[in-house]
């Protein structure tokens, strides 16, 4: 069997200990629908630190401009209401989703299916890496999670490109 682990790593969001058992819940039963625990893969997802042995690390923060992927990772100014972030620089791919989403002056905190969306969004970017924005979120994407805003039900393309990308290691933002 191969086991695929991703850690969620709380940057300092203030969330209790509930809500982030509730948000786990979520993203592990969207990961579970893309690829269905069984005798040849496994997704298991855990808050954590993150380590160089994990398949995917995903970072939760407060908000956009609370960015660790760009404090880590500098580039391109991010855009105030987005969701979350992936970027790539060298062999390092660091990825992200936020607590509060919207403009400043208007952010909220969502209901844990918006943010499993947006995780699994920011993973599909993660792990191809070498894709374009229009590789993502055009066709070759396939729609559902790969759309801009992410959708659900995943599509079959969407599950094929998870299993794909969770079994070719990437170094991760740590």
């Amino acid at each position: 069997m191969t086991q695929f682990s991703v850690s969620l790593v709380d940057h300092a969001t203030g969330s209790t200990a509930d809500w982030r058992k509730g948000l786990l819940k979520t993203i592990q039963d969207l990961f579970d629908e893309c690829i269905a625990p069984t005798s040849v893969h496994q997704v298991t997802v855990a808050w954590g630190a993150g380590g160089a042995t994990d398949n995917l690390v995903l970072h939760f923060v407060e908000d956009v401009d609370h960015s660790y992927v760009q404090a880590k990772l500098p580039g391109a100014a991010l855009k105030e209401h987005i969701g979350g972030h992936t970027r790539t620089q060298g062999k390092v791919s660091g990825s992200e989703f936020y607590r509060l989403i919207g403009m400043r002056d208007d952010r909220k905190q969502y209901r844990y299916a918006a943010y499993a969306k947006v995780a699994l969004h920011e993973s599909l970017h993660n792990l191809f890496p070498g894709w374009s924005e229009s590789d993502m979120h055009g066709p070759a994407g396939g729609g559902g999670l790969a759309a801009s805003p992410p959708q659900v039900p995943p599509t079959e393309k969407n599950k094929e490109m998870l299993v794909r990308g969770l079994s070719v290691k990437n170094e991760q933002l740590l």
